[in-house]
């Protein structure tokens, strides 16, 4: 090391010396986990030089360790804290923090720098409220921060580490400074491979190998190449083969499906650490490559979600037995496809936002245009409801034999749009879910017993114990039916009808089944015909019964001992006007109304 570079570097550590005395107790050691001090431009200045040429000092020292390579990582990572990367992809921190942390350290070992007495500190911050500093002759500005986590610290601005690279290609054919603490930090950053390619591998390759081209060596465009075109075939063999097992049963298929998928994950994770911290390509080939895999990465994580979400919704369908055109079935993959899309949303969202690409645009069309569809299938959308609907209420079943109106059918399938009923005479009936859900539904599958109510008509030539005979015989002969449920029975004579004296038979039989109920309906209406017939009288049919006589005029014996009676009831006084009779001499007795007759007293 050059005398001029250990006075350089003696300068600086006496000058942190001083600022660590005055920040500390002169007992009290500094803590290892203290954050970099960025109170103001000397204090950022001195933390991002300082720790890059702490980190060039002992990686050209040291012998590869892991405890060194996590410091210098910690040395690197406060450097990279020093400058503003609020405008940087979440995906590219790293990769372009150390980058413009390298072009800045380049140019900072290169230009004129003042003293560090002549860059303000936190005192003359304050004392003179300042908003930023720039570099005397350069535009390399740095200001603090206003909001966010590093609220307050002087840092690098975006605009200059937007522009470290264009200020580096101006500066790089200067030559350093005599006091520069790491020259050659770019070539190392650059051409150092890491640990899992040893340095010496490199060196061995051919002068033409290690020739820089586009920023970066043959040798490193030749492994890029070559880890790309594995990861490829690995990726593309992984589908090939879920391909080949998706038909076959078993576990084996389900592996290959899910394996498919995340082969792109693990691969694109694996050269995206290969060809950034090994192979150490660098620049915007870096950055277009690391926003190609983050891509694809997205892409590989969707498509695991998909494949997981819908091996789990046919898991639970062939767990639970429940047939395709169920509409739990249904509605069950529904949720799984909803899930699966509010999933995938959510990681487009989330990978666009680690892109850099704003996600507030997004949305905020998708809003709009999520309200014009919602307008636009209005009908689609209340049919969905509707059936979801159905399905909470389950008024009626997939197989249920039900009536809808004045129509009757069974049902065969209940969708997210309509329902599907295959009628009595066999045609399929496909009615939207919002109407079918508004009608009156009887449901004759779930009944326990069946109602056999029948009113039979017997001739009025009937006598009253014929009648009787017959209400008897029809109370014992379903009583004694093995079908008849025994406390239901009613059998009443229930009135005169227009041509028939009415008996209304009442009873429920021990059955759900329709056939079988119309073949027990026939047994209980033959023996019925047995009961009537061996009571001797028949069954009524629509007649009119038509009478001839001679008139023979009004009595007129009777019609004068009538006028006689009202005429004294007149002359009485009980026959009032309003038709009732008051007894003479009684006026507090009530009026008889004139159906009640007779001589006043």
């Amino acid at each position: 090391m050059s005398v001029a570079r250990s006075c350089g570097r003696l300068a600086f550590m006496l000058c942190g010396l001083v600022m660590l005395c005055g920040s500390l107790d002169a007992d009290e050691p500094e803590s290892p986990l203290a954050p970099p001090d960025r109170s103001s431009p000397r204090a950022t200045l001195q933390t991002f030089v300082g720790s890059l040429d702490e980190f060039f000092d002992r990686f050209m020292s040291e012998p590869p360790t892991d405890a060194g390579r996590l410091r210098n990582k910690r040395l690197t990572g406060r450097a990279i804290g020093c400058l503003d990367l609020s405008h940087v992809a979440p995906s590219l921190l790293e990769s372009e923090g150390r980058e413009s942390a390298v072009h800045l350290k380049e140019l900072l070992d290169r230009v004129p720098r003042p003293v560090w007495e002549e860059i303000p500190d936190a005192e003359e911050v304050a004392a003179e409220k300042l908003e930023r500093w720039r570099l005397p002759g350069t535009e390399i500005t740095i200001a603090p921060i206003a909001e966010g986590p590093q609220a307050g610290e002087w840092l690098f601005t975006t605009d200059t580490v937007r522009r470290s690279g264009d200020f580096y290609d101006v500066v790089a054919q200067l030559p350093y400074r005599s006091d520069a603490g790491s020259p050659g930090l770019h070539d190392v950053y650059v051409h150092t491979p890491g640990w899992l390619i040893p340095e010496v591998v490199v060196r061995s390759l051919p002068a033409w190998m290690r020739a820089d081209f586009g920023r970066a060596a043959i040798w490193q465009w030749v492994a890029l190449a070559m880890l790309v075109t594995s990861v490829s075939t690995f990726v593309a063999g992984s589908f090939w083969l879920a391909r080949r097992v998706a038909g076959r049963p078993g576990f084996v298929a389900h592996a290959f499906a899910l394996a498919a998928p995340f082969a792109i994950v693990a691969g694109v994770t694996i050269l995206d650490e290969l060809a950034t911290n090994h192979v150490r390509i660098t620049g915007p080939s870096l950055f277009a490559l690391k926003t190609c895999l983050q891509a694809a990465r997205l892409v590989g994580w969707i498509l695991l979600v998909r494949a997981v979400l819908g091996r789990l919704s046919e898991a639970v369908i062939h767990a639970r037995r429940l047939r395709p055109e169920m509409i739990d079935t249904q509605l069950l993959r529904l949720g799984f496809r909803l899930v699966t899309f509010l999933a995938t949303a959510w990681m487009v969202i989330l990978g666009a936002d680690s892109m850099g690409i704003s996600v507030t645009p997004l949305i905020a069309g998708l809003g709009v245009s999520g309200l014009a569809v919602a307008l636009a299938a209005q009908h689609t959308i209340e049919n969905f409801i509707a059936g979801l609907v159905l399905f909470a209420d389950k008024p009626v079943r997939i197989g249920d034999s039900c009536q809808f109106g004045d129509q009757r059918g069974t049902v065969e399938q209940i969708g997210l749009r309509s329902t599907r009923i295959r009628g009595i005479d066999r045609t399929v009936i496909s009615i939207p879910n919002s109407e079918f859900a508004k009608l009156r539904l009887v449901n004759y599958t779930r009944r326990d017993k069946i109602l056999l109510q029948k009113q039979l008509g017997l001739r009025y030539e009937t006598t009253a114990d014929q009648l009787r005979h017959v209400l008897a015989g029809l109370r014992e002969m379903l009583a004694a039916h093995p079908s008849v449920e025994r406390e239901s029975i009613r059998v009443r004579f229930v009135g005169y009808g227009a041509y028939s004296l009415d008996v209304e038979i009442f009873a429920m039989i021990r059955t759900s089944d329709w056939a079988t109920f119309l073949t027990i309906q026939e047994d209980v209406l033959l023996k019925v015909m047995d009961v009537v017939g061996a009571s001797g009288c028949g069954f009524a049919f629509p007649s009119q019964t038509h009478y001839v006589t001679t008139d023979v005029g009004m009595d007129s014996e009777v019609r004068q001992r009538a006028e006689e009676q009202v005429r004294g009831l007149r002359a009485s006084g009980g026959l009032t006007v309003a038709g009732f009779l008051e007894e003479p001499n009684q006026a507090d007795e009530p009026a008889r109304p004139h159906h009640m007759l007779r001589p006043a007293a």
